[in-house]
This record gives C-alpha cells, structure tokens and sequence, in this order.
C-alpha cells in the first residue's frame, strides 16, 4: 500500500472519528435533555403524590375533629340529660311532699266536716234516735269518692220516716252515698245534687 492510501485511510477513520464524536456531542445533549425531563416528570409525580397525601391527611384531621366534636357534644348532651333527671327527681320528691301535706290538709277537712255534721245533727230537732250518725258516714263516703247527699235536704222529713220532696221524689230519709259518675243531670247536661 501506498502511503497516500494509507493517508487517505487516516483521513477518513479521523473524519468518521469527528463525525461520530460531533453526532455523540449533539445526541448526547438530546439525551441529556431527555433525562432531565425524566427526572423533572418524576419530580412532579412526586409533587402530585405529596400534594394528594396531604390532602388525605387533611381529610383525616378533619374526620378526628369531627369525631371529637360529636363526642363532646355526646358528652354535653349525655350531662344535660344527667342534669334534667336530677331536676325530675328533686320535682318528684318535692311533689311528693306536697302531695302529703295536702293529704294531711284534706283529712283534716274531713275531720272538721263531720264534727261540723255531728253538731248540726246535735241541733236538729229532727234527727231521731234510731238513725246512723251522719258525722260517721262522712270521712267513709269521702273517701270512696263520692258525695253525701242527705235526703232531710231535699224535701221535709215525714213522722213515718220518709221524706216528702218535690212531687217526682218520696225518700227514706237516710244517707247516701253517690258515685260522681252515677249522679242524676238536669236536661241541660249540668249535674244535680
């Protein structure tokens, strides 16, 4: 070979040499840049994953804070509920002293009725020897709900015993004990005793 050939191959394995390291220079920085949009997408799934994170968390913490707000307002409720039945029950003790007290109050009352009925009964000329104490038949007829209704009251008082009203009426003249249901009504619906 000769040395313009061997030349001429030197010149072109140097020319191929420059090309392929000009190609590489220009490649490389494509690649360069293609790496550094990877890294830079990367990056921002990254960020996106951060971002959607911190948005769960944000959930969670407000999902805790709710919890802890219905939980004291469960708590609140469950004191006033605390709170409302011990103010039943002093109402119900306080009631329930009230309730005997007017107890005491009304056999009071009866006592003072019948001693009242017993004087009348001591001062009606009317009244024989034979007949029930109406003072006795007082607190008993109370008691069982009804009203004491004295036949004397309602006309006068026969010398056989009956009792001589308006013109519908003829009694013995006794006590008698009526049942607040069992009352006789006048046609206008009010009661008459």
């Amino acid at each position: 070979m000769d040395t313009t050939t061997l030349i001429w191959i030197i010149v072109a394995i140097a020319v191929l040499l420059i090309v392929v390291v000009v190609a590489l220079f220009l490649t490389a920085r494509g690649r360069r840049e293609r790496r550094l949009e990877h890294r830079h997408g990367r990056a921002e799934k990254l960020r996106e994953e951060a971002r959607s994170t911190e948005l769960e968390a944000r959930e969670h913490e407000a999902e805790v804070a709710r919890a802890r707000s219905e939980a004291a307002s469960a708590t609140a409720a469950a004191e006033a509920a605390r709170a409302r039945a011990a103010e039943a029950s002093i109402e119900a003790e306080r009631r329930a002293g009230t309730i005997d007290e007017h107890q005491s109050d009304a056999e009071k009352l009866r006592a003072e009725q019948a001693e009242k009925l017993r004087k009348a009964d001591d001062v009606d000329p009317y009244v024989g020897d034979g007949r029930t104490d109406a003072a006795a038949d007082a607190p008993a007829a109370a008691a069982a709900g009804g009203i004491r209704r004295d036949a004397r009251d309602e006309g006068t008082v026969r010398s056989d015993g009956t009792v001589h009203g308006d013109a519908t009426r003829d009694e013995v003249a006794a006590d008698e004990v009526v049942d607040p249901a069992d009352r006789p009504r006048r046609a206008d619906g009010t009661e008459r005793v």
